[in-house]
């Protein structure tokens, strides 16, 4: 079981967080023995301010020499496809081929009205723009668009579909792309029914990497029991934090990436302890 972490958004205070304080906290969780630094993506949503996933895991790059980095998820529709493209592209070689690409198509009318695209679309823009987007990054030309990546760099990175429950898209992300992300805890996210359900789709129809993100964290709270109806989270005490892994990992998930907004060092420190994760010596 591969255990991923987020970064922080904003200090406690809610002041935003330094290129500096980022790369510290980027540094801690690598070195605590956490396998990946993942960041969700939200445009216009919530009461707070929410940073470039991608300019937030270069940071993470430039901290870090053994994660991997990705996104959980980029919404697609978004964006222009051929400039993420080459924004996927810089940081696939910026960080020497460990960025992994989770895409899905959003969720929240909210961002795609800020951003004037229909949200009704969301799903087509997805599937137009994430074949674009993968032409491009293997080398090809696609109309008037050649980004010509540098030698070794194709295909680009591994592509991941963000898909909560969706049978359609937990199929296309099992035989079309290289993983499958769904969602733990938070609003709308997936009851303990939902993750054991889908698991078993997307084995069935031959997927490979299996995902569990947005799964929040806070080891100062007494949690619920976990039940069929449970959101996942490790909101919970220190000493139930791995037996809730365990049984994610019975499910048969390969990874859980846990988030928390005002994470510090002390924090990746904590969790790494509850979850008795071996700590790695600095290169």
């Amino acid at each position: 079981m591969r255990i991923g972490f987020s970064l922080p958004f904003r200090h406690m205070d809610g002041r935003a967080p330094s290129i500096s304080d980022v790369m510290r906290v980027a540094s801690a969780i690598e070195d605590a023995g956490f396998d990946g630094i993942w960041l969700a993506d939200t445009v216009a949503r919530g009461r707070e301010a929410r940073p470039d996933p991608l300019m937030w895991l270069v940071a993470a790059a430039a901290a870090t020499r053994r994660v991997e980095l990705g996104t959980a998820i980029l919404q697609v529709p978004l964006r222009g496809a051929v400039e993420l493209a080459q924004r996927f592209m810089t940081l696939h070689v910026l960080s020497q081929g460990r960025f992994l690409a989770g895409v899905g198509a959003g969720s929240s009318r909210a961002d795609f009205d800020a951003v004037g695209i229909d949200f009704e679309r969301r799903f087509a823009l997805l599937g137009e723009s994430t074949a674009t987007i993968r032409r491009l990054c293997r080398g090809e030309k696609v109309g008037a668009a050649d980004l010509k990546p540098w030698p070794g760099a194709q295909p680009g990175p591994p592509f991941l579909i963000g898909s909560w429950v969706s049978p359609l898209w937990i199929r296309r992300a099992a035989r079309e792309f290289d993983g499958w992300l769904t969602s733990g805890g938070g609003p709308g996210g997936n009851t303990f029914r939902n993750l054991r359900e889908g698991i078993k789709l997307y084995r069935d129809e031959g997927g490979r990497r299996a995902m569990v993100a947005t799964v929040a964290v806070d080891l100062g709270v007494r949690g619920e029991p976990l039940t069929d109806d449970s959101r996942f989270s490790l909101r919970c005490e220190p000493a139930e934090a791995a037996d809730r892994i365990a049984r994610v990992e019975q499910l048969g998930y390969d990874d859980v990436l846990l988030r928390n907004d005002e994470l510090t060092t002390d924090g990746v420190l904590q969790v790494a302890e509850a979850l008795r994760l071996d700590r790695r010596p600095k290169a």
